[in-house]
């Protein structure tokens, strides 16, 4: 198996480079999202367009056309599933936005800010009852069982996470259960339905499953980094509401593992009196001197790894069984997609 070396500095990835093999079906898939996002009432036209007006990378519909072409091919099912990704991942957006009292995503304001948040969680359930609306277009009573499970799964890791505010005390593997259930399941839906909605047996599923499933926890966890020590201006969104809303994420956890109990007692008190704007810089340095911040890139830079190896794998079968040169780049973009997660500053 091929050995990477994982990504330690971050780098300028161009998304639409990357992208380019499914240019088309990633053309046809906004036109599906502006489709099943215009309304009739001009109110709720305004409020649906800025919702699409949210969207950035479109990361979870390219993960699901790039394993399809990949793969053999992404027809109108494949469109379908992945502007309904897209729209299930933005409802959830608009939802998380008003639990963590977020003010900018993408640069803009929230939708709890420019309205308010009883509008912001109606928003948010129209966009993901517009998704179910597509998915029903599949005809197909597998890809319906697949988004149900991993929507439920989102929603899980959602509430585990909340049931953990204020718990200073959880685990490495806490975490990982609840950002698996959170970020990771949406992502593991776009890149297993990718591989199945063009023909992959179960064995082959189950790698497009782990290849999508590594990259949403290394995700999350450089979300989680950024949210510590990243620049608002670089993100275009609100930065450390983990902290003001008393979230422990895996920069926390290495950091109190690692430090004295004075140290950490310290912290936590710090934390439960509320960190303050102008404190965040020295919470930052604070991460980064004991190691926290390094230890956290390295397990996001090892599950990456993990899903270049599944991704290998994949890509091995494919060329045995005489995929043309148009699949086999698609792979070569899922790998730019995976080093991109964990390169970005944003």
């Amino acid at each position: 198996m091929t050995s990477h070396a994982p990504v330690t500095a971050k780098r300028q990835f161009d998304l639409v480079k990357t992208y380019k093999p499914i240019e088309a079906e990633m053309q046809s898939t906004t036109e599906a999202l502006r489709d099943a996002l215009r309304h009739v009432d001009p109110l709720m036209d305004e409020y649906l367009d800025y919702a699409f007006r949210l969207g950035g990378k479109r990361l979870r519909p390219a993960l699901m056309l790039l394993c399809a072409k990949a793969w053999g091919g992404a027809d109108q099912r494949a469109i379908y599933c992945a502007a309904a990704l897209e729209m299930i991942h933005t409802g959830s957006l608009v939802h998380d936005d008003v639990l963590d009292g977020a003010r900018f995503r993408r640069k803009l304001e929230t939708i709890n800010v420019k309205w308010d948040s009883h509008r912001a969680v109606l928003i948010g359930d129209i966009l993901i009852t517009r998704a179910l609306k597509l998915i029903c277009q599949c005809d197909d009573i597998d890809v319906f069982h697949e988004f149900s499970v991993r929507c439920l799964e989102t929603v899980e890791g959602e509430l585990f996470q909340t049931d953990s505010i204020g718990n200073f005390d959880l685990t490495v593997d806490d975490y990982h259960r609840i950002v698996r259930g959170k970020t990771a399941a949406l992502l593991e839906c776009a890149t297993r339905l990718g591989g199945r909605l063009a023909g992959a047996r179960d064995a082959d599923l189950e790698a497009f499953a782990r290849f999508g499933r590594n990259i949403g926890v290394a995700f999350q966890i450089v979300d989680d980094i950024l949210d510590l020590v990243g620049s608002e201006e670089a993100t275009g969104k609100t930065l450390g509401s983990d902290l003001s809303n008393k979230k422990e994420t895996l920069p926390v956890i290495y950091y109190l593992e690692s430090c004295g109990e004075k140290e950490a007692r310290a912290f936590l008190e710090r934390v439960e009196r509320g960190i303050l704007p102008e404190e965040r810089g020295e919470i930052a340095a604070l991460l980064k001197e004991s190691g926290a911040v390094t230890k956290s890139m390295d397990e996001a830079n090892r599950l990456i790894d993990e899903a270049l190896s599944d991704l290998d794998m994949l890509r091995a079968r494919a060329q045995s069984s005489g995929r043309d040169s148009v699949s086999l780049s698609a792979f070569d973009s899922l790998e730019g997609v995976a080093r991109f997660v964990v390169g970005r500053d944003r």
